[in-house]
């Protein structure tokens, strides 16, 4: 029986030597996937971007957010194809929220309105529909609607207890 993995040995800081895995992941995933220089950029923005990496062993999801004035939008929640289903988006998306806690703003991001299962973890984490984007991913291959998801009371106790109950659940507390 192996022990349960924490968070924070788990899910670590992105590095530009993580790329070609990170890269590799989204040519799974994407049908137009970021580009190196993209995610150079990002990660050369310590100061307002966070980009973690999933590794229970090998290099298996990431996923990433922007700190603008009061907001954390999230960027990007990727998990390899043969790895979904296991938690792994969970913890990654449990480690951006305790980050947007910490810098005491709101969550946001936007979905693809085909993608049920990552509308379902991020309700998870409290966020809620609260539009759609008409044609926000039409010029990346995948279908042209996002739906935009947003939290706002994530620097109330209750928020607190429900990202405790959810580290209960990945045993990762």
């Amino acid at each position: 029986m192996s022990l349960p993995m924490t968070l924070d040995q788990m899910i670590v800081p992105m590095t530009s030597d993580h790329l070609p895995q990170v890269m590799a992941i989204d040519a799974q995933c994407y049908p137009i996937p970021w580009s190196r220089d993209v995610y150079e950029a990002e990660l050369a923005r310590p100061e307002d971007r966070l980009y973690v990496i999933a590794r229970p062993g090998q290099l298996v999801g990431h996923a990433g957010v922007a700190f603008e004035e009061n907001e954390a939008h999230i960027t990007t929640v990727t998990v390899s194809p043969d790895c979904r289903g296991q938690g792994i988006g969970a913890r990654l998306f449990l480690a951006l929220a305790l980050a947007a806690c910490r810098r005491n703003t709101s969550l946001a991001l936007e979905v693809s309105a085909d993608n049920p299962a990552a509308q379902a973890l991020y309700r998870r984490f409290g966020l809620a529909p609260v539009g759609i984007q008409r044609g926000y991913y039409k010029n990346m291959g995948l279908s042209p609607d996002a739906v935009v998801m947003r939290a706002d009371n994530i620097q109330q106790p209750d928020y607190a207890d429900r990202l405790i109950k959810i580290a209960v659940e990945l045993d990762c507390a």
